[in-house]
């Protein structure tokens, strides 16, 4: 079997976007950032696809960022954003057990950047074709 679909499964949402995620199969999800000039991406937590209630979620406190190729890690206090500075590439983990309890979603959203959002440690694994929407 192949990696998409065993390993991991796959979105994207374009600048200011914010496409939401369906956490419900994997058990961790990296944003990544691309294109970003400046300014931060911000993560939300939601408890529905669309509409319902949604919040910041103020977990991240690691991120890398890359310049020329080379990967940087960033630390800092509990936040929802995470900047992807010189080079305009991020990347920023957030496991499932992050959500707060009846959140199901996440999203990115960032005023130059876009994202692919690649869910891992897929629960529930199947042949590419087969796989549930995340987005759903």
């Amino acid at each position: 079997m192949e990696a998409l679909g065993r390993l991991f499964n796959l979105a994207t949402s374009a600048t200011t976007g914010a496409v939401r995620v369906n956490m419900r199969d994997a058990t961790g999800i990296t944003f990544i950032l691309i294109g970003a000039t400046s300014g931060n991406a911000t993560i939300q937590e939601h408890n529905a696809a669309s509409s319902g209630t949604s919040q910041n979620l103020a977990t991240i406190t690691k991120y890398y960022r890359q310049n020329s190729g080379l990967w940087t890690e960033v630390t800092q206090a509990a936040a929802a954003t995470f900047t992807a500075g010189t080079g305009g590439l991020a990347a920023c983990y957030i496991g499932a057990a992050e959500l707060s309890d009846g959140f199901a979603y996440l999203s990115a959203s960032h005023a130059s950047g876009s994202f692919v959002y690649i869910l891992h440690d897929l629960q529930v694994q199947r042949d590419p074709a087969s796989l549930a929407a995340v987005t759903a």
